[in-house]
């Protein structure tokens, strides 16, 4: 026979081993939630990617997509890098709803790098938040967004082809 001590620790034991048991299903339940969240939030991102390489790979023969953008001001264009048949780096950028899709050698223009570096030089952001390629006015920029040292939310195109600002949008 058991004495009252022992069964007692016993029962001890097995509300330890419930406890644990349940901590862990609720972290696993919390982890399956999360990532369910993030993959429905993601989804829309995701497919618009797989649409952009998709129209990339069969109208500018890309091969090795690489970096995918999301550009919105006038309208919302998406675009990818990559290298085309001849193993040379492009940009192909892909109206969102329907038009022609712009195909560019990154050899022909500034680079994201270049705008950086640009923006970090004249500008002396506190953070870069998103160097974006598009469509405004009918010509190729990069779109730069980043806070600045009052911590305002600033925007600046900057062309293409010659690493111009088209237009500066600074503290909002």
């Amino acid at each position: 026979m058991q004495s009252r001590r022992e069964v007692q620790r016993e029962q001890n034991r097995g509300s330890a081993l419930r406890t644990i048991r349940n901590i862990l299903l609720t972290i696993l339940i919390l982890l399956l939630v999360g990532w369910s969240i993030y993959a429905v939030a993601n989804q829309p991102r995701a497919a618009a990617r797989r649409q952009t390489v998709t129209m990339a790979k069969q109208y500018a023969h890309l091969h090795s997509p690489g970096h995918f953008y999301i550009f919105n001001r006038e309208s919302t264009y998406y675009s990818i890098t990559g290298r085309n048949q001849s193993n040379q780096p492009i940009l192909v950028i892909v109206p969102q709803h329907g038009g022609s899709i712009r195909v560019v050698k990154q050899a022909n223009g500034v680079t994201e790098q270049q705008v950086r570096a640009m923006t970090m030089a004249n500008r002396h952001p506190t953070q870069i938040m998103k160097i974006a390629p598009g469509i405004f006015n009918g010509k190729v920029v990069w779109e730069v967004t980043y806070r600045s040292h009052q911590g305002k939310l600033c925007y600046d195109l900057v062309n293409f082809k010659n690493g111009r600002y088209v237009q500066q949008i600074n503290n909002l």
